[in-house]
């Protein structure tokens, strides 16, 4: 009686997980960068802003994606899938640097430019913004910066979107910071991580190296 009453409610709590897992969608991939997945990233290799993306400011090191800023320059580094992507939910647990003037980014973009966006960026720095942009058929149809609850430079936190056909939803350590039900891109797109110094802030070098550490980032469909 005791080993069928264990049995079934092993066999209940087994259900709850799989219904939970149900209605967040199914798990498409986790990386946590125990080393650096060449299957499904490559390296940015190009301009952004006052910053050449270097591919040796990639690496990864003590189970972290290293983004480097390096000292006395205006570069960086970036992280871009070879797959491409839609709907679902995308997190990313990163500690920022103090690296004022830069930012980092995480998004869903696929080219041309303002045809397909969906854009979190975070003050590397103690101020706390972060901003939150879509782009849609060749413009920019929403942006909004806000103040995080923590300093995004002293520990890891999670950011998140959360994309539907009628609807795109930011979050913060799982907090909803904001939410849009138009003006969003209808095609698939490709999944960046980066760090950069962009030409709308003072482009102020660091006077050593610093880094955004990205401990995990996750992907789950619909």
């Amino acid at each position: 009686m005791r080993r069928m009453l264990i049995l079934l409610v092993t066999g209940i709590i087994q259900v709850g997980l799989l219904a939970s897992l149900a209605s967040a969608g199914a798990l498409d991939f986790t990386d946590d960068f125990n080393s650096f997945d060449t299957n499904r990233w490559s390296k940015g290799d190009h301009k952004l802003g006052r910053s050449y993306l270097d591919p040796k400011n990639v690496s990864v090191t003590n189970g972290n994606l290293a983004i480097k800023l390096p000292a006395r320059t205006l570069n960086g580094g970036e992280i871009m899938s070879k797959d491409l992507y839609g709907y679902g939910s995308y997190s990313a647990r990163m500690k920022l640097p103090n690296a004022p003037s830069s930012i980092t980014g995480f998004f869903l973009y696929q080219a041309p430019d303002y045809a397909s966006e969906i854009d979190i960026e975070i003050y590397n720095d103690s101020s706390r913004k972060i901003m939150f942009s879509t782009y849609s058929g060749g413009s920019q149809t929403h942006t909004e910066t806000l103040t995080l609850p923590f300093d995004p430079t002293t520990g890891f936190h999670e950011y998140r979107f959360d994309y539907a056909s009628g609807s795109i939803s930011f979050y913060a350590d799982g907090k909803l910071m904001k939410t849009w039900t138009d003006g969003l891109p209808q095609n698939s797109m490709k999944l960046y991580v980066n760090a950069w110094y962009p030409a709308w802030l003072d482009g102020k070098k660091s006077s050593k190296d610093r880094y955004v550490l990205v401990d995990r980032i996750q992907h789950t469909s619909p």
